[in-house]
């Protein structure tokens, strides 16, 4: 399918980045959804409108010649006809495996000493 300036389509969240949702479509071509493009207002927290594996209704606000990629926007699809799977009430959990705890690790022995140290004494005080 050979899409145009102005189409309305459907496109499925494969990235998120804090600036903007990557969006995938049927034809194969990839675009991106600026976080300026989804509301007027102002969004703390993009993953509020879109998280992977969403589909959104998007309109088609420009088409790179060289590559196909498309520049898309939310807040410019009419109010009747906005469409999208996410389920802005599920709050997603952060992604622990890219966290460094290194210095929680390194602490830990510490305060467990620290609280055996004072558990012994109230103890002894009993």
């Amino acid at each position: 399918m050979e899409y145009k300036v102005g189409d309305l389509i459907i496109g499925k969240v494969n990235q998120i980045r804090p600036y903007a949702l990557f969006l995938t479509f049927d034809n194969g071509a990839n675009g991106l959804l600026h976080i300026s493009e989804l509301s007027d207002g102002y969004i703390r927290d993009i993953e509020k409108f879109g998280t992977i594996g969403d589909e959104i209704k998007v309109k088609i606000l420009s088409i790179d010649p060289n590559n196909g990629f498309l520049r898309v926007s939310y807040k410019e699809v009419p109010e009747s006809e906005r469409y999208s799977t996410h389920d802005s009430s599920v709050r997603r959990l952060p992604q622990f495996d890219e966290a460094d705890f290194t210095d929680l690790e390194n602490k830990l022995p510490e305060w467990i000493n620290d609280t055996l140290k004072k558990a012994k004494k109230d103890l002894d005080n009993d």
